[in-house]
């Protein structure tokens, strides 16, 4: 096994000089690696194209071949194969003491050329990029290195087929293939597993995960990891996809071509060129034969004058009927409707997708829109969220009656998308214990110094003591009001802070601030502060600043928007991040597979019985903090405690005395 241990840098740094070790056996890249040398690749290009990330100069490539042959003759040897041994050891030998040479001799004639590091060192290059510092490394000694005596032909020294024969020899009997479950360390430098281990990336399954999760530019959320590292360890994961059995999701491969994506548009589902209209030419519609007053001549306007009309509720409710919808025009599309087109038994099809779509509808992996791997379902929906939208179509098609664009509603009896439940319902056991939110609390502080950390906290503090959904968190500095309450505690008025925010049906409700949770906010600004001074975000007025952001740039467009306020999307990322390594962190496996599945809603929940614990089972206090339109709604709470349940019945008398009962 063949790795590299960087010396170490200083952040930014090239890896320049490095120590080379290894263990028994020799990794698939190493094989290609030398593959290229004997067919008359310079050892400095095999590197760059073959191994996953060795950047280094000349000499480190040159010790890294020389351990690469003596492995290799080992292991020839070792399975009685001398004679394959010999001719591995003659030519790699020819290549080294080439290049060797070659080096000796331009040390004599030019001026000492220093290794990339030396370089680096000698113009303290702390702010340059690790492509920077090749450029000018380029610029000063790039005559010097290219005035350099070629390489001679590997067949001088010995029969090139021998030792490729030979090199297949080493594949059949020693090769170490790649396993998802390997450590990152057996494969890669030191340098870049610590770098890896700052986001918590310990396998290579968790490497592939990370990459598909953050797209083609995963690298800018680690740091010291620049572009053409990056690059380099995708095209190495792919080259290894077989053996690891995990693929690279395409919009994170650096081998396809991007304008050959944007050509293609999801396989199976939709032409490139979007969506078509298939208007009735004389068979079955329910579109209605005069003026409407929706104003629409097609599908696509009476869509968009039915979202004008939702203009009243939330955005994250706004966003959610928009998607169920377009995954409607999607599946009519496919059977080649229109929404003028779908019957009573299309209406019963769609309900019955919902819960179990087809395998072209699925994308397992994170993706984007404008991305080819793109599909409209990440997997079947539940009963509670197929029900959720069958709520949105049917309001969509009672607009499109209602304003006589259609005649008739063919979801009008369609509300559930199976019989295994009676519709969507309130979860209230989906929430933390006491013990799981004090294991959040130490993931938080095991966390390194700095504003990720701070901002967990806040994020944390926020989301415990108001309940607040996650869709509710987009607000400003300006939505935290300072207000004096009478607590009736001797009667003495008392300065307090609440936040304003907007909720389902666009109700506004205020909800009481802790002061810890008031100054966890505030340290989270003076670190959006240090970011503006910097030019990394946008300088916003007080009461224009997003009350939950970014604490690093760049950040993609879906997790935050243009003043750095975090997204929705981005908040529920940071709160899934946590409850992983507490996961990580957890002995008990039930626990710990219910931090994987635990979401930020959990902490509403979380919060919805705290409060009725704190406040008696106060359920008109409970359910204005919550903003529920229905007090029977908040009641669910006390219903679903059932360790109180347990508590009570268990308090109960006995109806028959052990001690006293019959001995027949």
């Amino acid at each position: 096994m063949m790795g590299v241990v960087e010396n170490s840098t200083r952040r930014g740094r090239p890896s320049g000089r490095a120590k080379v070790w290894r263990e028994a056996g020799l990794r698939l890249h190493d094989l290609s690696f030398l593959r290229a040398v004997v067919q008359g690749l310079a050892p400095a290009v095999a590197a760059q194209r073959y191994l996953p990330e060795l950047v280094a100069d000349a000499r480190v490539v040159s010790a890294y071949l020389r351990r690469a042959v003596q492995v290799a003759g080992d292991i020839l040897n070792g399975v009685g194969e001398q004679t394959a041994a010999l001719a591995v050891t003659g030519i790699t030998r020819s290549q080294v003491q080439s290049t060797d040479c070659e080096s000796a001799r331009a040390a004599q004639s030019k001026v000492d050329v220093p290794s990339l590091d030396e370089f680096a060192e000698e113009i303290g290059a702390e702010d340059f990029s690790e492509r920077e510092i090749l450029e000018l490394y380029q610029e000063r000694y790039g005559d010097q290195v290219a005035a350099a005596p070629a390489t001679p032909p590997a067949s001088q020294a010995v029969s090139a087929d021998a030792v490729l024969r030979a090199l297949g020899i080493v594949q059949s009997r020693g090769v170490v293939l790649p396993k998802p479950t390997d450590p990152c360390r057996l494969w890669f430098s030191e340098g870049l597993n610590r770098r890896l281990r700052e986001q918590g990336i310990e396998q290579l399954q968790a490497l592939v995960a990370f990459i598909n999760r953050h797209g083609r530019h995963w690298y800018r959320h680690v740091a010291g990891v620049g572009q053409d590292r990056a690059r380099r360890l995708a095209e190495w994961l792919v080259q290894h996809e077989p053996y690891l059995e995990l693929k690279i999701a395409p919009r994170c491969r650096w081998d396809i071509e991007r304008s050959e994506l944007a050509r293609t548009g999801p396989a199976g589902l939709l032409p490139a060129s979007g969506m078509a209209q298939f208007e009735p030419g004389g068979g079955f519609s329910l579109r209605g034969s005069g003026a409407n007053a929706a104003g629409a001549a097609d599908d696509t306007q009476a869509i968009k004058a039915w979202l004008d009309t939702l203009s009243f509720k939330s955005p994250h409710t706004r966003t959610a009927y928009a998607r169920d919808a377009q995954r409607l025009l999607y599946w009519a599309h496919e059977r080649s409707k229109s929404l003028s087109t779908l019957t009573v038994s299309d209406a019963a099809d769609h309900a019955r997708f919902l819960v179990d779509p087809p395998a072209h509808w699925l994308c397992a992996l994170p993706t984007r829109r404008q991305d080819d791997d793109w599909r409209p379902m990440r997997g079947a929906l539940s009963d509670a969220s197929a029900a959720r939208a069958l709520a949105a179509i049917g309001h969509l098609y009672g607009f499109l009656v209602e304003t006589g664009y259609l005649v008739a509603n063919p979801f009008s009896r369609i509300h559930r998308a199976s019989s295994r439940g009676k519709g969507p319902q309130i979860d209230t056991t989906r929430s933390f214990r006491a013990s799981q939110l004090q294991m959040l609390v130490e993931v938080v502080q095991a966390m390194s110094a700095g504003p990720s950390r701070r901002r967990a906290r806040a994020l944390l503090m926020l989301m415990g003591s108001t309940g607040v959904r996650i869709g509710e968190l987009g607000g400003t500095w300006g939505d935290v009001i300072a207000t004096t309450v009478d607590l009736e505690e001797g009667g003495q008025a008392r300065d307090g802070h609440c936040i304003r925010v907007l909720g389902k049906g666009g109700k506004e409700r205020m909800l009481p601030l802790q002061p810890s949770v008031l100054q966890a906010l505030q340290e989270h600004l003076d670190d959006r502060k240090a970011l503006e001074k910097q030019g990394l975000l946008p300088t916003c007025e007080p009461e224009r600043t997003p009350l939950i952001s970014v604490v690093a740039k760049p950040v993609g467009p879906d997790l935050a928007n243009a003043a750095g306020g975090l997204s929705a999307a981005g908040i529920h990322r940071v709160i899934k991040a946590l409850c992983e390594r507490a996961a990580k962190n957890c002995e008990d496996p039930r626990v710990a597979a219910e931090f994987r599945e635990a979401s930020a809603h959990w902490m509403r929940h979380t919060f919805a019985h705290a409060v009725l614990r704190a406040s008696g089972g106060d359920l008109p206090v409970t359910q204005q903090l919550l903003g529920h339109a229905s007090l029977s709604t908040t009641g669910i709470y006390l219903k679903a405690d059932m360790g109180q349940r347990f508590r009570a019945v268990l308090a109960m008398p006995l109806m028959f005395d052990r001690e006293r009962q019959d001995p027949r």
